[in-house]
């Protein structure tokens, strides 16, 4: 039974984060347009809060500061500049030595106040807190969700693709994302998608619910997650969850229920699938339990991430063409991503097709300028040289350099609709 939690290493798991795992923060630049919020939005942020306080929940604005926290901003920050350049000055004031310097530590899903205070905690404790530092300072940042191919993780013998939370900014023309989380490979393949203020709220307490359930507060989980699903019926991680909560007391059948009932609103959501297996065993009827089994193998061979795997896996074994193959049938299903045509640039380039290499590379370049993994085929074959570099714009020339030169994507911006 996997309960579904977005934390800095994007993996939505359960126990410790592995001692590996370095921090580092990333001043992204996104592709060609900012991510649109996904699926209606059903309710605002102060009805959700309110909704909850009715029912006995002690909810909280999660990203609201306290006034001592906006004096100490606005002296160490400023109101000072662009908003590019106001960007840069938190993200010091939260990264660097000497100021707060903010640590990572695994399964702390805590408020902007209480990340202030402690100076650590996990991806959603840093979002809440950059965002509600962000809109005081009058920076225009909104909620990100990200999922990554790097972190497929097996349950049960399905894979699931994992995720994790950042900030968005509208910066001049362009998007940029600020992510908290362990160095990125830039080979990885990477999605996002931006999302309203009550559902990152949503997530945000459907973390504490795990947290409660972690801790043994397995009424207290139930209940906030009971309340999640009703009121954010998008939010499929809290069913996926209150699932989990119910089969932790015996309660097969009702778990059962509520994977159906979200399987029917959402079968492409995989870990959902994992769970049912778990709760159709468990309410005594393995036969739907082989039936859900064979339908998440069946969509895990449709999805994205798990096509880029496998043709990593066939790259790394010289099967250029298999890798070709693999790859565009990703590309069929994400056909606007960067990575994905700079990986077909690097299997022709590794077969000696330089014209179809160079192709796929200037689309990539076309959607992308500064995505890393160019900069690493062009170090890699020479012959690219021959494709023309981006021109940089205004905001990486000079004093204005982006930090930590971690530039994932870059594209013309476009506002999203966020509350």
């Amino acid at each position: 039974m996997s309960p579904v939690r977005t934390d800095s290493a994007g993996a939505s798991r359960k126990g410790p984060r592995p001692p590996s795992v370095v921090f580092a923060l990333i001043l992204a630049l996104c592709t060609a347009c900012a991510p649109k919020v996904n699926g209606p939005k059903t309710i605002s942020l102060d009805d959700l809060l309110d909704g909850g306080r009715k029912q006995g929940l002690a909810l909280e604005n999660p990203f609201q500061i306290t006034p001592e926290m906006a004096a100490e901003v606005d002296k160490e920050v400023g109101f000072g500049g662009t908003v590019t350049e106001r960007m840069r000055r938190l993200t010091n004031f939260l990264n660097d030595r000497g100021y707060i310097h903010f640590k990572y530590e695994a399964n702390q899903s805590l408020t902007a106040t209480e990340a202030f205070k402690t100076r650590q905690g996990d991806c959603m404790a840093y979002t809440n807190l950059y965002v509600g530092l962000a809109r005081y300072l009058k920076i225009p940042v909104f909620f990100v969700h990200i999922s990554e191919a790097r972190n497929y993780y097996e349950r049960d013998g399905l894979y699931f693709v994992s995720s994790h939370m950042a900030v968005g900014c509208m910066a001049q023309y362009y998007t940029v994302i600020v992510d908290f989380t362990e160095e990125k490979s830039e080979y990885a393949l990477a999605l996002y998608d931006s999302i309203d203020d009550a559902t990152a709220v949503g997530l945000f307490y459907n973390n504490v619910a795990v947290d409660e359930l972690l801790a043994g507060n397995v009424s207290e989980a139930e209940d906030l997650l009971r309340y999640l699903v009703a009121a954010l019926p998008h939010l499929k991680e809290a069913e996926n969850n209150l699932a989990v909560v119910l089969m932790r007391q015996g309660r097969f059948a009702e778990a059962l229920t509520v994977l159906q009932g979200a399987l029917a609103r959402y079968p492409a959501y995989q870990p959902l699938y994992t769970n049912a297996i778990q709760a159709a065993k468990g309410a005594g009827q393995p036969d739907l339990a082989k039936t859900f089994q064979a339908q998440g193998h069946r969509l895990l061979q449709e999805d994205p991430f798990f096509i880029f795997n496998q043709g990593l896996a066939r790259f790394q074994a010289k099967d250029y063409e298999g890798a070709l193959w693999e790859f565009r049938r990703a590309l069929a299903r994400q056909p606007k991503s960067p990575m994905l045509y700079a990986w077909i640039a690097k299997v022709y380039l590794s077969e000696g097709r330089e014209a179809e290499g160079k192709k796929n590379f200037a689309t990539a370049q076309t959607l992308a300028p500064y995505l890393p993994m160019l900069k690493a085929l062009r170090q890699e074959f020479p012959s690219l040289s021959a494709v023309p570099p981006p021109i940089a714009p205004d905001v990486l020339k000079g004093k204005t350099e982006i930090p930590y030169k971690k530039l994932i994507q870059l594209g013309p911006a476009v506002k999203p609709s966020v509350s």
